[in-house]
């Protein structure tokens, strides 16, 4: 039974009551009818068409959900030949709507929401517009969802209508991003995400499409000539027919199993060796000078033999600059990738090249997806300020044609501000000219309550700071890039105070107290990835407790650990791109804090290095092979300065203990391939040897220890598991001065690897001498 006793709440009321501030998304006038005390609230129904589809019955099920709880009044849904005149809410494509929706001819994804009289009318164009509709409602009257599993929904008594009829046609058709949550169906719904289903195959696809376990062996010439060498598994040669052959039945059949999608891509593997052979160059020469011809002449004869599909290729790395003198195939898609963008500023303002790349594609077709970038790949959880330049990008977008977005972000669980960042972009793809502040704060206001005003605070400092310092933003930069900029010392610990601000406003709720904590992820990891490359500072990881000893300070160690725990709380499943759950982080960091608290049995500790080869300059000096810190594994594609590295040749150094001692052991670790074969550039050691000498010119026969993994991730996928390993050998009680070690090098990377014949690294970061 209704309570009458429920007071009547307004829409500021509503928002009171959530600690939402208003603006930006309130767009139109409202009057209150439904629910008044005039009402009688069993009058009102739902209804929809009398041979309603799965949508629009989903459409009306959830306003009664959502209605029910906002009032614990529970409307009856009846087909329109049973409605009689009672108040209703006409769902979907019912008599009364279609006169409305007829006029207007609405387009897919639009929605309108038309007061009659005591009715309302709920309807969209397409599929889903009448659910849009629905939840654009609901949005309008105080409903919110924050996340998938957290929303708000409004206690009252009455609602209110818009005065006039909305009508909503959004420029931009196709709209999605990869945030975990928008992968729940309801978020996406609620949000008006396009459906991931209509895609077939998604970017990356020439591996799939011409598989290289297939044909590698058989028929190489399938695959790029590089440097007069065919390797499989790079590209494919665009200009063999016999490859286009394949790639046309290999769609023939997957389009038999996916008849429904209309996306299909046949699009570049993620690296950057395209075909080098002299038909494909020549057709590059014919078509602009650039690798994109030879793609676009391939891609459309295989466009030609699906004109009832749309055929995506991507303009991306080495094929983002558009081809000429050719036509591209009405029903091919291109998809624009923006990844060399820097991040700080609109990507009109950052990357002037971009702009002519996507002015030069806009002559050829109106066919453009724009792939965009929200994310540091190496570093997920990281602070990355770029919240101010989406919705300027959005827009920029648009006004060059571009109706359909791709907005990658992280794709994994949680991440720095993961929530907001979904929400935000959801919102600005659908209507790019929202108030992006306003839906900013209303997140924050509704999702960490009170804390809410001291996010916003921590947002605006951190963008602030960015922009004063001239700092750029790169998607494969990391916190130390910033360490000096708007990730200081000075700064770091203004966002830390602002953050305990926000832990204090809600100390007394443990859900809010738990977010802000999670919000508070990306400062720790900054702390711990600056702290991990500095000694002698304030902020350094490490401290001198005597003479040259390095101890980890207690501080670090406990901020690993929390740092870990929130992640799991969090459900945060990787910190890097593909790699490093965080077990695994915590596991890298535990390496160095269980070895450096066993430095004191280990007796070359502040020994002198005699280098024989000499490492590369941009990593630690070789002095750092005897310092008494340990690097911590964690970062593929960015080793700490702890590690040394050697570039396209063998490690060789003596070691100088300084007077005869007694060695038992010599042990020395090096990183191992993380990553992608395609993308990694370092390689184990394919021996480590030991020899010992009492007067530095006559030395033992040497100790070999060759590395027991085979280094090829194909044969031996397992090897990408292994993040480094230890070459030890035995010496049992020998007396000894002068260690001469030697790592081989493969120098260059071998037949299998993607980057044949260029310089293999090395990267070692302490000889540890028992």
């Amino acid at each position: 039974m209704r309570d009458n006793s429920i007071k009547k709440i307004s829409r500021q009321g509503f928002l009171k009551e959530a600690g939402l501030l208003t603006g930006g998304i309130f767009v139109f006038p409202m009057h209150a009818v439904f629910g008044e005390e005039k009402n009688n609230w069993a009058t009102y129904q739902l209804v929809v068409p009398d041979n309603a589809n799965k949508i629009e019955l989903e459409a009306a099920e959830q306003f009664r959900q959502q209605l029910l709880l906002m009032s614990d009044f529970n409307l009856p849904i009846v087909k329109e030949n049973e409605y009689g005149s009672e108040s209703a809410f006409f769902i979907g494509n019912t008599r009364k709507a279609h006169i409305e929706t007829e006029a207007l001819k609405l387009e897919q994804d639009s929605i309108l929401i038309k007061p009659e009289g005591q009715n309302l009318i709920l309807a969209g164009g397409g599929e889903l517009g009448v659910l849009y509709a629905v939840y654009h409602f609901l949005e309008s009257i105080g409903f919110r969802k924050y996340t998938s599993t957290v929303g708000f929904v409004p206690k009252a008594a009455s609602i209110q209508f818009p005065e006039k009829e909305i009508v909503h046609v959004p420029f931009i058709k196709y709209r999605t991003t990869n945030y975990k949550d928008t992968r729940d169906p309801a978020y996406s719904n609620w949000h008006k995400l396009s459906s991931r289903e209509v895609w077939g195959l998604f970017v990356h696809t020439f591996n799939e499409l011409v598989p290289p376990d297939e044909f590698g062996t058989t028929h190489p010439e399938y695959f790029s000539l590089i440097n007069g060498n065919r390797l499989p598994g790079t590209q494919i040669c665009l200009s063999n027919a016999q490859v286009l052959e394949k790639v046309v039945n290999k769609l023939q059949q997957k389009i038999k199993e996916k008849p429904a999608a209309i996306y299909w891509s046949v699009s570049q593997n993620d690296n950057d060796q395209h075909c080098q052979c002299s038909e494909c160059t020549r057709l590059n020469n014919e078509y602009g000078g650039v690798p994109s011809g030879s793609i676009i002449y391939f891609v459309n004869q295989v466009a030609k033999k699906f004109p009832d599909k749309i055929i995506s290729t991507l303009a991306y790395w080495y094929s983002r600059k558009a081809p000429s003198n050719i036509s591209i195939e009405p029903n091919v898609n291109i998809m624009l990738c923006n990844i060399e963008s820097r991040r700080h500023l609109p990507v009109y303002t950052t990357d002037p090249a971009f702009s002519k790349d996507l002015t030069d594609w806009g002559r050829l077709t109106n066919n453009i997806l724009i792939w965009d970038y929200n994310i540091q790949f190496t570093n997920l959880v990281s602070p990355f300020p770029n919240l101010h330049t989406i919705k300027p990008n959005i827009q920029f977008y648009k006004e060059n044609r571009v109706n359909a977005l791709f907005m990658q972000a992280n794709a994994e669980a949680g991440g720095e501000m993961a929530g907001l960042r979904a929400y935000l972009i959801s919102k600005l793809m659908y209507n790019p000219d929202a108030d992006d502040n306003a839906i900013i704060n209303e997140y924050l206001n509704g999702y960490y309550g009170e804390a809410g005003k001291f996010i916003r605070l921590y947002i605006d400092s951190m963008r602030e700071s960015l922009l004063k310092s001239g700092a750029q933003l790169n998607i494969f930069g990391g916190p130390t890039d910033a360490k000096d900029s708007w990730l200081s010392m000075e700064m770091m610990g203004q966002y830390n105070r602002i953050f305990d601000q926000a832990e204090e406003a809600v100390k007394k709720n443990a859900d809010l107290l738990k977010r802000v904590r999670i919000a508070r992820l990306p400062i720790m990891y900054a702390e711990i990835q600056i702290g991990r490359n500095e000694l002698d500072t304030t902020r350094s990881m490490f401290k001198r407790i005597s003479g040259k000893k390095v101890v980890v300070k207690p501080e670090m160690k406990s901020m690993v650990s929390e740092f870990v725990q929130l992640c799991k709380e969090d459900g945060v499943t990787r910190l890097q791109e593909r790699s490093t759950p965080p077990d695994d982080f915590l596991k890298s960091y535990n390496r160095i804090f269980k070895g450096m608290e066993e430095m004191d049995k280990v007796i070359s500790v502040g020994k002198p290095v005699i280098p024989i080869s000499f490492p590369e300059k941009s990593q630690a000096a070789i002095s750092a092979l005897t310092d008494g810190i340990l690097g911590s594994y964690e970062s593929w594609s960015n080793p700490d300065i702890h590690w040394v590295a050697y570039k396209g040749q063998h490690m060789d150094f003596v070691l100088d203990l300084g007077k005869l001692m007694t060695i038992n052991s010599v042990s020395m670790d090096f990183l191992n391939v993380q990553a992608q074969a395609d993308w990694n550039l370092l390689v184990l050691p394919s021996f480590v040897s030991y020899a010992v000498s009492v007067d530095g010119k006559t030395y033992s026969a040497a100790q070999k220890i060759v590395n027991p993994h085979n280094p090829n991730p194909f044969e031996n996928p397992a090897i990408i598991k292994v993040p480094y390993h230890t070459f030890n050998a035995t010496f049992n009680r020998t007396k000894a001065r002068y260690i001469k070690v030697h790592a081989e090098s493969m120098l260059q990377l071998p037949s299998w690897h993607i980057r044949k014949g260029q310089p293999a690294w090395l990267y070692t970061d302490e000889i540890m001498v028992r």
